[in-house]
């Protein structure tokens, strides 16, 4: 979701919107439930039909406001802020508004699209099934937009992974064809109004329902040349249970692999290197590594195929030169890393992201292009680190993490050169030191009583 906006301006926007009377002359929503995260593209024209406006508002049902992880507006061709308001009770609605570039005057028309990301909101119907069978899941919504303004006409386009549908819900008028159904147009909403039943699709789905239920990324900046990444995952496969027991030879032999996903592939930067990853036993080994124009795919399978309920712990690891990820201009250096996970079409439950600091670091600042659970600051103290001082650590939370958060994240610090030759300073003084009170021991005569001279012999 884009960053939340300061509580003035969020308060002059809603006062913008309570003057203005603005009319939806044509919304199109486009649902995309091909896999497991949910993306709902809204296509909205308007006019303003009272004063002038700064803002769009526009809502969502309770169910999905909920579970809403990521936002994104576009006024015309020009990306907009969005901002939480306060919504209707009475409505049982999550109210959201969109900062318009520039004022509308009063009888102009306005174009906003909207791109939503939801998770967890498909349902396994029924929730457990056995290996040989299908994965049904059950999406729920309203059939038109639950907006604030009078919408003039409104069509929902559903788009499924395949054919194979069990039921969907059916006010007319409504179309299916293939693997789209097509609810409206409907005519003249009134504000808030929708239609008494639920928009209800009931369908096949056998993308991977993959969810990491906690994810720990780990940032080491080393001024020594290299910057060290470390995910450790959680992985749960949140689709259908699996019923009964597991076939190896079924699964192999008879391809009865259901709703499950054998296979995980990573983007990673194309410069990584000294690429590894292992779960809980070991290294897993069967991977590839393919080098693209701008990124590198990794594929790798784990040591078992991961049905509904089924979990796995593992570990993927890379380094990347400084000079692909860090900047410098005189003694301020700015790192610049992607926020989220490797992973592609994986929902994050729980994210923390610490971005680990050399020993010496000073005046550091974060910028990230969306809003935070939680930020904090903490040192820590490794191997050569000064007790008193440690090495600077900015952790970042947030939960409900999805493939739209993975964007670059950028963290200022300053750094003195000289302070490069502290640790290499410690190993010198230390080995000097060690060879100094080792010289000082061969030197001392610790010895109680001092041998006696041996008497010459006289001729």
């Amino acid at each position: 979701m884009r960053c939340w906006l300061p509580l003035s301006l969020l308060a002059l926007a809603v006062a913008g919107a309570a003057e203005a009377t603005i009319i939806n002359t044509s919304v199109k929503r486009v649902v995309d439930l091909t896999k497991h995260v949910v993306r709902i593209h809204s296509d909205i024209q308007f006019v303003n039909d009272d004063a002038d406006t700064s803002v769009y508002e526009f809502a969502l049902s309770k169910q999905m406001s909920e579970r809403l992880a990521f936002v994104a507006a576009k006024c015309g061709k020009i990306a907009c802020d969005v901002v939480k308001a306060e919504g209707d009770a009475k409505a049982d609605v999550g109210l959201y508004s969109v900062v318009l570039q520039e004022p509308l005057p009063k009888g102009e028309a306005g174009h906003v699209k909207l791109t939503s990301y939801f998770t967890r909101v498909l349902t396994p119907f029924p929730a457990e099934v056995t290996q040989t069978e299908e994965q049904l899941v059950v999406f729920e919504d309203t059939h038109v937009m639950p907006s604030p303004y009078l919408t003039r006409t409104q069509t929902t386009k559903v788009k499924l992974p395949s054919g194979r549908i069990e039921s969907y819900s059916d006010v007319a008028p409504v179309a299916h064809k293939g693997a789209t159904i097509t609810y409206g147009p409907y005519e003249n909403a009134e504000p808030f109004v929708a239609p008494s039943n639920a928009l209800r699709v009931h369908f096949k789905n056998h993308s991977p329902f993959m969810t990491v239920t906690n994810l720990v990324k780990e940032i080491e900046v080393s001024m020594w040349g290299r910057v060290s990444v470390e995910e450790v995952y959680d992985l749960l496969h949140t689709g259908a249970k699996l019923k009964g027991g597991f076939s190896r030879f079924d699964y192999t032999a008879k391809g009865a692999r259901g709703a499950s996903f054998h296979e995980l592939r990573a983007s990673l930067p194309r410069e990584a290197v000294n690429v590894y990853y292992r779960d809980q036993i070991g290294n897993v080994s069967t991977s590839r590594l393919r080098v693209t124009d701008t990124r590198q795919e990794l594929e790798l399978k784990p040591r078992f195929p991961l049905f509904g309920g089924w979990k796995t712990q593992w570990y993927l690891g890379y380094s990347v030169p400084t000079h692909a990820v860090m900047t410098r201009q005189g003694t301020t250096f700015k790192l610049e890393m992607d926020f989220s996970t490797s992973l592609e079409d994986a929902a994050v439950d729980d994210l923390t992201l610490k971005v680990i600091l050399p020993e010496g670091s000073t005046n550091v600042q974060v910028s990230v292009p969306f809003a935070v659970d939680e930020q904090r600051r903490t040192t820590r103290q490794t191997y050569l680190d000064t007790a008193l001082v440690g090495r600077p650590v900015v952790v970042l939370s947030k939960s409900n993490v999805v493939a739209a958060h993975n964007a670059p994240i950028q963290v200022t610090f300053e750094y003195a050169p000289a302070f490069m030759l502290h640790e290499p300073l410690l190993l010198v003084a230390g080995f000097l030191t060690f060879f100094v009170v080792c010289m000082a021991l061969f030197r001392c005569d610790v010895r109680l009583v001092k041998p006696t001279a041996s008497k010459k012999k006289t001729e």
